[in-house]
C-alpha cells in the first residue's frame, strides 16, 4: 500500500485511543496504550510536532486506521473468519534510521503472528552476531509498534523484557496472546480449564487476555517479603516512598542485607518511615533468614502448606502473606487465600452472593477451579480492579 500526504490522527480502538502519524515515505509514529485520548494526542504531538493534526484522513490512511483497529481487536473479539493482518505491506518512513535499525525492522516484520524471536536470533539473522544488546536498544527505540512488531521480540530465556509503546510488559503479553502465543503450556492448560469449568471467568479472561501474576525475573525472596511488610495497611504511594528510602540506605537498588539490616540501628529503619511494629517484623525476618533458620531458596522445593507454614514463624508475616509470596513470587498455582477481602468482594459481585462472599462461599465456589485457584484469583482481582464490570 501506498501512504499519501502528511499528518497525525488519533482514533478508538478496543485497546484504547491510539495515535498514527504518516508523511508519503509511510508510517513515522505510533502512540497506543496510554490512559486516554488527551495523552495519546499529547504524546503524538510531541514526537510529530512538525505534522498537522488531521481529523479526516484521506483513504489510504482510513484504510490503514481499520486494519490498526482490526489487529487491536484481538483475539477471542476478532471476528472467527477474519484473515491474521501482519501489516507487512504497510510502508514504515525510517529514512532517519541507521541502517542496521533499518535491517532490524525489515527482518523482524518477517516474523509471523503467534511467533517470536530472540534479540540474539534477530542480530545473527542481520549479519551482526553478538549484536543481541543493540537490537534491544533498537527494540526499546522503535517508533511504530505493531507495523514493526518489537513485542515478538523475547529474551534468550523466553522473557518478554522491554516493549516501546505505552503499557509495557503487559501490553506486550496481550498483544502475544491475541495473536495465539503461548508464553507458558501450563498456564494455557489453567485457562483452558477454568474456561470450561465456569462460564463466568470464561467472560473474564477473554476480557484481561494472559495471566501475569508472577514477573518473568522476580525479585529475590528476601526482597519480595521486605516488601510485603513495608506495604502491609499502606497505599501503594506510602509504601514505595519508604521502601525507596529503606533502599537508599545502602548503595545499589536492592533493599539492605539480611545482615546489613541485623547491623542497623533500629531507628534508622523508623525514620525511613516503618512504624515500630514493622521494625520488629524486617529485623525478625533478617535475623531467621541470617542464622539459617530460614532458608528462602529451598521454599521453591516445598509444598504449599510447608511454605506457608515455614514464612509464617516470621514476625509480621501472616497466613494471607505467605499465599501472595507464592503465587506472585514462587508462582504456584492453586492457592485460594479465602481471608482475602478483595477476593470476596470479586466473588460476592460476580456471582451475585452479596457484597463480599464469605470464606465458605468462596471456598465452595472455587472447588471447579482446581488445580488453578490461583489464577482463577488473579482474573477476579483484576476484574474488581477493572471496576467490575
Amino acid at each position: 500500500m501506498r501512504l499519501t500526504g502528511h499528518g497525525r490522527h488519533v482514533f478508538a480502538s478496543a485497546r484504547g485511543p491510539v495515535g498514527l502519524a504518516w508523511t508519503p515515505r509511510g508510517v513515522c509514529r505510533l502512540e497506543f496504550g496510554h490512559a486516554d485520548a488527551a495523552a495519546t494526542t499529547a504524546a503524538l504531538a510531541a514526537r510529530c510536532p512538525e505534522l498537522p493534526a488531521v481529523a479526516r484522513p484521506p483513504a489510504p490512511v482510513a484504510d490503514l486506521v481499520a486494519r490498526l483497529k482490526a489487529v487491536l481487536r484481538g483475539g477471542d473479539r476478532a471476528p472467527r473468519d477474519a484473515p491474521a493482518d501482519d501489516l507487512r505491506d504497510v510502508p514504515v518512513d525510517d529514512h532517519d534510521a541507521p541502517p542496521f535499525a533499518r535491517a532490524v525492522w525489515r527482518r523482524l516484520r518477517q516474523v509471523p503472528r503467534g511467533q517470536v524471536i530472540t534479540y540474539g536470533e534477530l542480530a545473527r539473522a542481520c549479519g551482526r552476531p553478538g549484536a543481541a544488546r543493540a537490537v534491544g536498544r533498537i527494540m526499546g527505540a522503535n517508533p511504530v509498534p505493531l507495523v514493526v512488531p518489537c513485542h515478538r521480540c523475547v529474551g534468550a530465556d523466553g522473557s518478554l523484557t522491554g516493549f516501546s509503546a505505552a503499557g509495557g510488559l503487559p501490553q506486550k503479553a496481550r498483544l502475544l496472546h491475541d495473536e495465539g502465543w503461548v508464553r507458558d503450556p501450563e498456564h494455557a492448560r489453567g485457562l483452558a480449564h477454568l474456561a470450561k469449568a465456569d462460564p463466568k471467568l470464561r467472560a473474564v479472561i477473554r476480557r484481561f487476555g494472559p495471566y501475569l501474576a508472577r514477573a518473568d525475573r522476580p525479585r529475590p525472596p528476601w526482597e519480595s517479603l521486605v516488601t510485603a511488610i513495608i506495604h502491609q495497611q499502606l497505599s501503594v504511594k506510602a509504601g514505595q516512598t519508604i521502601a525507596g528510602r529503606v533502599r537508599a540506605l545502602v548503595p545499589g537498588a536492592g533493599y539492605p542485607t539480611p545482615a546489613q539490616v541485623l547491623a542497623l540501628d533500629p531507628s534508622v529503619l523508623r525514620t525511613c518511615g516503618l512504624s515500630r511494629a514493622k521494625v520488629d517484623y524486617v529485623r525478625d525476618l533478617a535475623a531467621r533468614v541470617d542464622d539459617g533458620r530460614l532458608d528462602l531458596r529451598a521454599l521453591r522445593r516445598l509444598p504449599d502448606d510447608q511454605v506457608i507454614a515455614s514464612l509464617t514463624t516470621v514476625r509480621g508475616i501472616g497466613a494471607w502473606s505467605a499465599q501472595m509470596h507464592l503465587i506472585f513470587h514462587l508462582g504456584r498455582l492453586d492457592v485460594l487465600a479465602t481471608g482475602d477481602l478483595g477476593l470476596r468482594a470479586a466473588a460476592g459481585r460476580l456471582y451475585g452472593l452479596g457484597a463480599h462472599a464469605t470464606p465458605a462461599e468462596l471456598a465452595a465456589l472455587a472447588e471447579p477451579w482446581r488445580p488453578y485457584r490461583s489464577i482463577a484469583s488473579w482474573y477476579l482481582w483484576e476484574w474488581l480492579d477493572g471496576g467490575g464490570l
